[in-house]
């Protein structure tokens, strides 16, 4: 029947290696609780988000190209705006203002003007 290792504190190993009257062997079965591979072998495995932020800094990993990280707008020095989308450049002449009207309004204004101006303006469009 073999022995059950007792199993021991980083304390109290330090202390027996500071012992001069243990033998290598005693030292050696003293450690025989400790599992080298576990210090080397994740248990949990890190969030996806985490193992990509490692590939692309290992230069292993691009991201899906989509909108969001491919698009950009750029204002020349006359005041042209462009719209930049991987590698197509696009003329920017009609936008919304930010100060202009909304989405919903302009909308509700272009149903009342296909409708034939037959909605009534009172009653308005919950969009």
């Amino acid at each position: 029947m073999k022995k059950k290792n007792k199993t021991y504190t980083v304390t109290q190993l330090n202390k027996m290696m500071m012992r001069e009257d243990l033998a290598l062997w005693e030292i050696i079965d003293a450690c025989t609780f400790i599992d080298i591979c576990s210090c080397y072998e994740p248990t949990e495995n890190p969030p996806k988000e985490q193992e990509d932020e490692w590939r692309r800094l290992r230069g292993e990993y691009e991201p899906e190209p989509t909108l969001e990280n491919t698009s950009f707008y750029v204002t020349e020095p006359d005041g042209t705006k462009y719209f930049y989308c991987g590698n197509t450049r696009t003329k920017v002449t009609e936008f919304f203002s930010p100060n202009g009207q909304t989405l919903d309004k302009v909308i509700e204004n272009l149903v009342r003007f296909a409708a034939g101006s037959t909605v009534s303006a009172n009653n308005p469009m919950n969009c």
